[in-house]
């Protein structure tokens, strides 16, 4: 038997300068995984669709005003005791105007994608990136904020 579940839509941008090739990255405070670098992304409001909530969140966090985004592909977290799901809407851009700033979320700043190690990453950074990089269409984890991986389409 089916059984319903509540679904917390967030979204993740991945944003590019095209004339360096950085990447905007932030440092969020008083997150529930582990800290590090991380890209601008939020909760969609209700009534919002996700690609106005990705720009939104990118304008709130960072400063930077996007004019376009791509869609990228999805990341999921499933709460199975709680039947709840955490669906992450991914997406990626190079077309914005402004300059970064710090929000209350934490420090913003351009970073040479190089220079993005496990180390000094957010947790699951680079699965999200094989998204980003459409690698692979999806990626999930078995644990609520747990690390993410490759969804291969057989875990029904």
């Amino acid at each position: 038997m089916h059984q319903p579940q509540a679904i917390e839509l967030v979204t993740m941008t991945l944003v590019t300068d095209p004339q360096t090739h950085r990447v905007l990255v932030e440092d969020k405070l008083n997150v529930p995984w582990k800290a590090g670098h991380s890209f601008p992304g939020g909760h969609v409001e209700v009534g919002e669709t996700g690609l106005s909530a990705a720009m939104r969140e990118v304008r709130e966090e960072t400063g930077i005003q996007l004019h376009h985004a791509d869609f990228c592909g999805t990341c999921e977290w499933f709460d199975h005791p709680g039947h709840r799901r955490k669906l992450g809407l991914l997406y990626r851009s190079d077309d914005f105007s402004g300059t970064p700033r710090d929000s209350n979320e934490g420090h913003v700043y351009w970073l040479p994608r190089q220079e993005l190690t496990v180390e000094n990453s957010a947790e699951s950074l680079f699965a999200l990136l094989r998204v980003f990089d459409r690698q692979v269409p999806a990626v999930f984890s078995d644990q609520w904020d747990g690390s993410l991986h490759a969804d291969s389409g057989d875990q029904g």
